[in-house]
């Protein structure tokens, strides 16, 4: 057994990437191809997607606690954690279940629910997210000090709380900004949601969509991907190429999804090609967000949510991604993110 943890212990140590990238995977995808591919009951779908989504997270404490080599300390919060992260978890899958401010108008399909007809062991499965959620958020309080250094970002601070406003506000304004200009210029677009509903409906529908993308799906991804994966690489390489190492591999890793989403549209291969050379912007996004916040993860997931969330509101004019080409290269250029000199890379304490 000890053997077999040290073999475990010396793969994290010279070859995160890869453990990583296997974990992830490995936890993923047996969810997400059993819901593609599978015949499921009401409201199983929706609880296997949820399951899957926590690979990253699941990868990156593995990971981290496998590499921690510094001495136990006693850690006060971790309870009061885990039952935060638990609760914001069933408010979240609530918010599906009864469909509050009709969120559900906002999922990728009908599917993607928990009706009433839904059976008891499947609410079973709900509750294992749950207790993975709380278990995930404790890590920010983790015995452990390699575990706690990487993933006390999830705990915003008075800078991150202030910096989460022009957060959630850069990717609406930047997509209305583009609508606006087509408009001058005379490119058609479709309307996008925001100009065709009332304010008093579309703003609570934001609001919670966001929430439940940043507890259930994107927004968990961001604990692994960015929040351990990213700043481990830091180590070794510049920002830029840690990017472009993690966008690899991060979009084929959501094929699943993606292929459940695009259904039998025709040329969904063109589409799942299309995902991947788009993906690269948007982690250089999140790239750009971390080293800046100097390791905040929080504000990760609530960019996360945002994407996740924002183009079925605001998205119109394809001016958009022009603009985001353009906000992504002058972060670049300004952090200069081709010194590796430039990416942020938590301390451990006592190290």
């Amino acid at each position: 057994m000890v053997s077999f943890l040290s073999f475990f212990r010396r793969a994290a140590e010279s070859y995160p990437f890869l453990f990583f990238v296997l974990i992830a995977y490995a936890w993923s995808w047996p969810f997400w191809w059993f819901a593609y591919f599978g015949e499921l009951v009401p409201g199983m779908k929706l609880a296997l997607v949820l399951l899957g989504v926590f690979g990253p997270a699941l990868a990156g404490i593995t990971l981290l606690h496998l590499r921690n080599n510094q001495a136990k300390t006693q850690q006060s919060g971790r309870g009061s954690f885990f039952c935060l992260g638990a609760i914001l978890a069933a408010l979240a899958i609530a918010a599906f279940r009864f469909d509050f401010m009709g969120v559900m108008a906002l999922v990728p399909s009908a599917d993607h629910g928990v009706p009433d007809e839904t059976p008891w062991y499947v609410y079973i499965m709900f509750a294992g997210v749950v207790a993975l959620s709380g278990f995930v958020i404790s890590q920010a309080r983790s015995n452990y000090p390699t575990v706690r250094s990487f993933l006390t970002g999830l705990v915003p601070d008075r800078r991150t709380l202030l910096l989460s406003v022009p957060v959630l506000l850069f990717l609406p304004a930047l997509m209305i900004a583009a609508n606006l200009l087509a408009d001058l210029a005379g490119i058609p677009y479709d309307t996008p949601l925001y100009l065709t509903m009332p304010l008093a409906e579309w703003l609570p529908l934001l609001a919670v969509k966001l929430f439940t993308v940043a507890m259930l799906t994107g927004g968990n991804e961001e604990y692994g991907w960015r929040g351990v994966l990213l700043p481990l690489m830091q180590k070794k390489y510049s920002p830029l190429v840690a990017t472009l190492l993690i966008a690899l591999l991060w979009e084929p890793w959501h094929i699943p999804l993606t292929l459940d989403i695009v259904g039998t549209k025709e040329n969904y291969w063109l589409i799942v090609f299309a995902r991947y050379i788009a993906i690269l912007p948007i982690a250089l996004t999140f790239t750009i967000l971390y080293n800046f916040s100097r390791g905040s993860i929080f504000l990760c997931v609530l960019m996360h949510a945002g994407f996740n969330t924002h183009a079925r509101l605001f998205a119109g004019s394809e001016l958009f991604a022009l603009g985001l080409l353009i906000a992504v290269a002058i972060g670049v250029i300004a952090l200069k993110m081709w010194r590796k000199d430039r990416g942020y890379v938590p301390e451990v304490a006592g190290k």
